[in-house]
């Protein structure tokens, strides 16, 4: 019961989407970290060090701030701001001022507060460029010069010349100092960005190697039965038709005699750029070998199967070489198996195969549906898949 109510909890404050979660957590985080800094000006209000006043205007004020940050996150608003969704640069600013008014706030400790610019900096080299951390930099620099200037020129004994230049030179050391330090974290961000993005390119493209056919770009034989033995689990759960089809383009040796092996290549891109287009989304089709693809129907009865592909013989129909052959037309001649309950995979693709070389014998061009298989063959292995009810 108890995490039941911290996620429900972390749910309300945080969210649920992970990076929104993350940058609540900082918003979050910089508003207790003003808490113990808003404690810790009550205790010198306390010890007589503070001004009581100056502190609660000063703890008003930086909350105000803060909480609105973490508004801004927890409502989404901060989407808006693509370039930098997380307010790293406008909560920098606002660290900025809400600093540089410790700094007039605390008087004799005032040296202290600069320590915040320097935290404020640190944190925005891990989400900053370098241009951004500079230019923070110089403008926290030089706005806390004018208050300085200004805190002399109105109350010089409380801010005598020597301490407020003196104050001033570290800050405009340090803080470029850290700056620098930016630079060099960005640049090693971001080529750990680039090798993470090399390395995941190179990643998809063994992926890819190890699930397309080269020449075609379509799925390979390997990867297009791993599909086919998923779909025909799901077809033997939900009773769901399923239809394979064996596709084999008609004298297609004719084609490599004629014009070579590169321009049958080039007849087997084209027929499997036409073939996709033409076939459903739903519908998978790979390169099965050769001259040869398959292709996979999802919850498709045969005579939608055929249908489907009538598509495809009238796209093929209206496909050109011009650039070698003008006359060269090309068809295929295809065999359809309905995958039945219990029947092996392989079974069903051997039946579409031998309507495939029906199709052949019948005229070439056309689709030939397959004859169901005995009852005798398929009841015997449906009782060897296992069952998914637990």
């Amino acid at each position: 019961m108890g995490t039941s109510l911290s996620r429900r909890m972390g749910n309300l404050l945080l969210g649920q989407d992970k990076r929104q979660r993350v940058r609540a957590t900082q918003a979050l985080l910089t508003v207790l970290l003003d808490l113990v800094l808003a404690t810790i000006a009550g205790v010198g209000v306390w010890l007589g060090v503070l001004e009581g006043r100056l502190v609660l205007l000063w703890t008003v004020l930086t909350l105000a701030g803060v909480l609105g940050f973490y508004v801004l996150v927890r409502s989404g608003l901060n989407l808006r701001f693509e370039s930098d969704p997380a307010l790293t640069l406008p909560q920098g600013v606002f660290s900025v001022f809400s600093t540089v008014g410790a700094y007039l706030m605390c008087g004799p400790v005032r040296g202290a507060s600069m320590l915040a610019l320097a935290v404020t900096l640190s944190f925005g080299m891990f989400a900053l460029r370098l241009r951004q951390v500079v230019g923070l930099s110089l403008f926290a620099v030089v706005l806390l010069g004018i208050a300085m200037a200004g805190a002399h020129w109105q109350w010089p004994q409380r801010y005598p010349a020597g301490e407020e230049v003196m104050h001033f030179l570290l800050m405009a050391v340090l803080l470029p100092s850290i700056a620098v330090l930016a630079g060099q974290l960005s640049r090693l961000r971001h080529k750990l960005r680039q090798h993470g993005a090399e390395l995941e390119e190179a990643l998809e493209k063994n992926r890819q190697l190890a699930i397309r056919d080269e020449l075609t770009g379509l799925h390979n034989r390997r990867h297009v039965l791993e599909l086919m033995q998923l779909e025909a689990q799901r077809a033997e759960r939900s009773g769901r038709p399923l239809c394979l089809a064996l596709l084999d383009i008609d004298h297609f040796k004719r084609v490599n005699d004629q014009h070579g092996h590169a321009r049958g290549d080039e007849v087997l891109r084209a027929f499997a750029a036409c073939a996709s287009v033409a076939l459903r989304d739903t519908d998978t089709l790979g390169r099965w070998g050769g001259e040869e693809f398959i292709v996979m129907l999802p919850e498709t009865p045969a005579d939608a199967a055929v249908g489907v592909l009538a598509r495809v013989h009238r796209q093929m129909a209206e496909l050109r070489f011009d650039a070698f052959d003008a006359g060269l037309r090309v068809s295929f001649s295809a065999g359809i198996a309905v995958f039945q309950p219990g029947e092996s995979l392989a079974a069903a693709i051997e039946r579409a195969d031998q309507a495939m070389y029906a199709a052949k014998q019948a005229g070439r061009d056309r689709s030939v549906v397959a004859k169901p298989p005995s009852p005798r063959l398929v009841a015997p292995m449906r009782q060897a898949v296992p069952s998914s009810a637990p």
